[in-house]
């Protein structure tokens, strides 16, 4: 059983083009893989992103955990629009369905791996920025880095060239810069392939 987590940008959520149907499709459980299913937080989190471009003096590490916070608000809708997704809300919730080994497909909430409580349980290489750099395609790796996936599949709503580099990728903004840093980074990248494709 191998472990896959795949990221869907919040922007299909809020999209008319994309549908609800091909998102389900996109998470609907297989067999021999267990997915670990992260959605992004598309126009709330641009919410944030405004306010912060209005009023720059505001704090830039808190403007980055609000935005988390916000991001398990889009997970709660998400339990409800994806009932075949498993909810993981804890990180002990988390850590049994690492163990589990099922062909089930997990919509995790972002707070259950990554919040400042469970920083000084996360490798230093391993943190994201906390700054606009980051966004969920960051936060997907560090979530497959933190359950030993052996895929990390990014969804998004343009076209991809799945031959293009994780650099050339960040740097024509089809992935965000922090991704391609923490990877470069990592002296494990070999062991998990990532892919983007189109929704």
């Amino acid at each position: 059983m191998q472990s896959v987590v795949i990221k869907i940008g919040g922007a299909s959520l809020f999209s008319d083009d994309v549908g609800l149907e091909a998102i389900r499709r996109t998470v609907r459980p297989i067999e021999s893989e267990t997915r670990f299913v992260l959605i992004g937080g598309g126009d709330t989190i641009e919410s944030m992103r405004t306010l912060h471009a209005l009023y720059p003096t505001l704090d830039p590490v808190a403007i980055h955990w609000r935005c988390i916070r916000l991001l398990d608000s889009t997970w709660e809708v998400a339990c409800e629009l994806l009932p075949e997704c498993c909810p993981i809300s804890e990180v002990e919730e988390l850590d049994q369905s690492i163990s589990s080994h099922s062909a089930d497909s997990y919509l995790v909430r972002p707070s259950a791996y990554y919040a400042e409580a469970l920083l000084p349980d996360i490798p230093a290489t391993w943190q994201p920025k906390m700054s606009w750099e980051t966004t969920t395609d960051a936060l997907a790796w560090l979530l497959a880095k933190r359950v030993g996936a052996s895929f990390l599949r990014i969804a998004k709503r343009i076209d991809c060239d799945l031959t293009t580099s994780l650099q050339q990728a960040a740097q024509s903004g089809i992935i965000d810069t922090e991704l391609a840093r923490l990877v470069e980074a990592d002296p494990d990248r070999e062991q998990l392939l990532i892919e983007t494709f189109k929704l």
